[in-house]
């Protein structure tokens, strides 16, 4: 029986999300049959296989494959991906390259401008350049009009974004962002539907397989973070038009391939009320517990977690 260690937790503020990833795949593997191993990654960095402290040596001879169930700092960022590199160990997901790519979401515009896809207005902000508050938040006015979106540079944009609407709300968020001395970006707001959509590579004896388009409910004002987003829809997994669902779909596989993303992703947009698809951000390992929006989307077409971490491990 194939041995599958699962990594979870980690060092990110995503810590908690993690726990529910890793979880939910354990489940999925136990059930696809293969010998699930927990390895959880504390919040200090230190690892525990089968809840004993352990190094990679010892990782490396309890385990045949590891699933990254880490999400943020250091299981997205192509960290993780560079540890496992070097002691030889396969991994699910993007690798080195492409994780670190789609973790910084200025370098993931890049590429989506890159093959025409619009994106908001934006500006990166470095802290450490010395600017004040009310000098930084004058330059984002003169630039942008409101409202704003205040989010990392690095990670998922739902960690932590701030909406701002008036230039108080702005100072304050700004002022906020400073203090974590990281950079961070300041988008146009796109107001419109928000939808995620998810690609596996080789699934259903197709080379790619692109899952239905699904909306996402995001809050409108404050801060947004990833306990408050949820998908709504299930079977009928978009509001949108055929046509606005089917562009989406090539520009999720389009993003993916231009990333070198490997084995699944999922792109995020807005369609505007004129229709027009602007890229938010791509996620090379995007979250898989029950209620995510790649898990309802599996939903859409009749598939499991089961099916898909199967499908991943058998190629």
């Amino acid at each position: 029986m194939k041995r599958i260690g699962i990594i979870r937790g980690g060092i990110s503020g995503a810590y908690d999300l993690s726990l529910k990833t890793g979880g939910a795949v354990a489940q999925a593997l136990q059930e696809a049959g293969f010998e699930a191993i927990d390895m959880l990654l504390d919040k200090e960095g230190v690892l525990h296989i089968k809840g004993v402290p352990a190094d990679m040596e010892k990782a490396q001879a309890s385990v045949d494959y590891v699933w990254n169930a880490l999400h943020g700092e250091f299981g997205e960022d192509g960290g993780l991906q560079k540890l496992l590199d070097s002691y030889g160990l396969p991994y699910s997901g993007s690798g080195v390259i492409s994780s670190a790519l789609a973790f910084n979401k200025n370098t993931a515009k890049e590429y989506a401008q890159n093959l025409g896809i619009k994106t908001p207005v934006s500006m990166l902000l470095m802290p450490e350049e010395g600017e004040s508050v009310s000098e930084m938040t004058a330059r984002i006015y003169k630039t942008m009009a409101p409202p704003w979106v205040v989010k990392p540079l690095y990670g998922s944009g739902s960690v932590k974004t701030f909406f701002a609407f008036t230039p108080l709300d702005l100072s304050q968020i700004v002022e906020e962002a400073i203090s974590h001395s990281q950079p961070f970006l300041v988008e146009q707001y796109i107001e419109g539907t928000e939808v995620a959509v998810g690609v596996i590579e080789d699934f259903r004896n197709k080379r790619d397989y692109v899952l239905p388009v699904v909306d996402v409910d995001s809050p409108k004002r404050g801060i947004l973070t990833n306990e408050n987003r949820k998908s709504p829809y299930a079977m009928n997994s978009s509001r949108l038009r055929a046509d606005e669902r089917q562009r989406l779909s090539d520009l999720a596989l389009s993003l993916h391939k231009s990333l070198g993303a490997k084995d699944y992703s999922q792109s995020e947009f807005v369609v505007d009320r004129f229709g027009k698809i602007w890229f938010l951000e791509i996620d090379t390992h995007p979250e898989l517990h029950d209620g995510a929006p790649f898990i309802k989307a599996l939903e859409a077409v009749g598939a499991t977690l089961t099916e898909f971490v199967r499908s991943v491990l058998e190629k």
